[in-house]
């Protein structure tokens, strides 16, 4: 999803930043690496209708990713252009050929009651800890947290933005997925060393972390973190995220409170149905003060520009696999049609930049693929990118990452 900068921007900066964001968004290697990090949520999402209504943010993902064969391919794509180019050996060969210290068996020409004569065992480095395929990350996840990413079906994630950093934060998700409640606060409990009491608000059972006397005494700089509380909404059906933002959740389910509505809504169900859908609305900036400190360092009147900025609106978009194609949708909602025609010709322009920089003529076409339109007051950006281009541009990523380590065997991704 973008995050959109509501720091110091004018006019034309701004809408260069809204630019850049649905380049970076939409950039090939975003799209391509998102198949990999997409983790739960599901294209009828039921959980969006649990998420309080007033957040300035939303986004659902599709846990059918995870099993997706597009999704083990470019695992296996980026597994072998970064991992496999260094510690050497391709997905397949990496998990076939690594036995663990507890199963591995002893040859015929071992010793199996003698291990002095063994070759010394080098310590295992982090990259090859990283599992080779897609299945063997899931059962590691699975192993670590004790819960099945498998099991997920969707989530929903949602957030407030902050007016300065002395307000408290205000995020949540709401997950369901066939976990049992042990298993879940167990996770959280391990995962955070954090030790949670359960109560009851509105009949829902609520898990709250308890801060032990050591934590109250710890000297700590900077706005604490923000403790995760959990409630049980229904057989499988969680909610987690700040207080507020859980018993808000909570309002919402037991028919005290609206879900999410308005402009911000409109804009989520008019996304693409896709892995990641997500709407977010763009953050006002204080015009005067913008001016006042922004203006004295740089002696202009940067008025102008800052509400210009205001007048951007929401972000919507999803990113999507359709048949042998990876694809992104980024819509810019604004309050003028000026704005818009600004909107899309600066994000044009900065493409045409962009691709003419680029020292990969896959990448060129594929950024000079993208389609910008403009309808009245909304900005459109997409792109679709065929399977193979993206593994392609993953292993050139990878070589870029890997200083151009890339022996035979990772040379070619393994499915």
């Amino acid at each position: 999803m973008p995050s959109i900068s509501t720091g110091v921007l004018g006019s034309t900066a701004a809408k260069v930043a809204v630019a850049v964001a649905f380049l970076a968004i939409g950039g090939v290697a975003a799209a391509q690496m998102g198949v990999l990090n997409g983790v739960v949520g599901q294209d009828d999402t039921a959980a969006i209708d649990q998420v309080p209504d007033g957040v300035d943010s939303v986004a659902t993902l599709d846990a059918s990713v995870l099993e997706d064969d597009v999704s083990a391919r470019l695992y296996a794509t980026a597994y072998n252009a970064t991992v496999g180019a260094t510690v050497g050996g391709s997905a397949s060969e990496t998990t076939e050929t690594t036995p663990t210290t507890e199963t591995a068996t002893p040859s015929e020409d071992e010793d199996e009651t003698d291990g002095f004569d063994e070759e010394p065992r080098t310590a295992t480095s982090p990259a090859e800890m990283i599992p080779a395929n897609l299945s063997a990350a899931l059962d590691k996840t699975e192993n670590e947290t004790g819960l099945d990413p498998r099991a997920a079906e969707e989530v929903a994630f949602f957030n407030k933005q902050r007016e300065n950093y002395t307000q408290p934060r205000y995020a949540g998700a709401i997950v369901h997925a066939d976990w049992t409640e042990s298993a879940v606060v167990a996770a959280a409990s391990n995962s955070s060393d954090t030790e949670y009491v359960n109560t009851t608000i509105d009949g829902v059972t609520v898990y709250k972390p308890v801060q032990n006397q050591t934590e109250e005494d710890e000297v700590s700089f900077g706005p604490p973190e923000p403790e995760e509380w959990i409630a049980v909404l229904d057989d499988g059906q969680y909610a987690f995220g700040t207080q507020q933002a859980v018993n808000d959740t909570i309002e919402v389910y037991a028919g005290d409170a609206n879900p999410v509505d308005g402009d911000l809504r409109t804009a989520y169900d008019e996304t693409r149905n896709g892995y990641i859908r997500y709407a977010q609305r763009s953050q006002n900036v204080n015009v005067t003060r913008i001016n006042q400190t922004m203006g004295q360092q740089t002696g202009l009147n940067v008025t102008a520009y800052a509400q210009a900025y205001n007048d951007l609106h929401v972000t919507a978009g999803s990113y999507y696999i359709s048949e042998d194609k990876l694809g992104f949708e980024s819509r810019i909602l604004t309050n003028s049609t000026e704005t818009a025609r600004d909107v899309a010709d600066i994000t044009q322009g900065f493409i045409s930049i962009q691709a003419g920089a680029i020292q990969n003529e896959t990448l060129e076409t594929q950024l000079r693929s993208t389609n910008v339109t403009q309808d009245g007051t909304t900005v459109t950006v997409s792109r679709e990118t065929p399977v193979d281009t993206a593994a392609k541009l993953i292993r050139w990523y990878g070589s870029i990452l890997t200083g151009g380590q890339t022996g035979s065997a990772a040379a070619q991704p393994t499915v």
